[in-house]
């Protein structure tokens, strides 16, 4: 188990600003390590610690901003209630966004905790998009919880677990993304758009 010093280290770590791809290198290294060291793996899967803004808000932060931002840009997480997860800066050093991860639901997390608690996981059958099609209401109602606030000069990124679609399945996924993007509440989202597997869809 890390120790309270090894765990202020990590989160220093964190909160380096790194570009996009030093973002995504420095989270790989990470994730990496949790599946081979025996001090992280066990910290890793029950999201001890700063393991949980780490895999909950910095991982996927890290896979939106290399497909959305400049590779000049750079990217700082924030730790703590700060009101928003991460900054971002242009090459300049001006701010110009203000990230917010909303996590409706986390499939593979649970999975991940009860593996290590219990040593077994759920395991689920079903066909393509079920997944994402059960998960739509809870991501509709964390976006009417969110839309409290008004976020038009930011950005707002909820992370979902879920398969991308299967050879033949294109359309009902599209379909499923655009059903998400219009039904997200205004004026809180002044602009609502969708990523797939983070992908821009419009």
């Amino acid at each position: 188990m890390l120790s309270e010093d090894s765990m202020t280290l990590f989160a220093d770590e964190i909160r380096q600003p790194r570009t996009p791809g030093e973002l995504i290198t420095f989270v790989e290294s990470v994730r990496q390590g949790s599946n081979v060291d025996d001090n992280l793996r066990l910290p890793g899967h029950l999201r001890h610690g700063y393991f949980k803004e780490f895999f909950d808000e910095v991982m996927p932060l890290s896979q939106f901003a290399a497909h959305i931002y400049p590779t000049d840009w750079t990217v700082c997480p924030i730790l703590g209630n700060q009101g928003y997860d991460a900054e971002v800066r242009d090459a300049q050093g001006k701010l110009v966004d203000q990230v917010e991860i909303a996590i409706p639901i986390d499939g593979r997390a649970v999975a991940g905790r009860q593996l290590a608690q219990h040593g077994i996981t759920d395991f689920l059958v079903g066909d393509s998009g079920d997944d994402l099609e059960a998960v739509i209401p809870t991501i509709l109602n964390s976006a009417s919880k969110k839309a409290i606030k008004d976020y038009s000069d930011a950005t707002v990124v909820f992370n979902v677990s879920a398969c991308p679609a299967f050879e033949g399945f294109e359309e009902q996924h599209q379909e499923q993304l655009a059903r998400i993007r219009d039904a997200c509440p205004r004026p809180a989202f002044s602009q609502s758009e969708c990523l797939s597997s983070c992908h821009r869809v419009q």
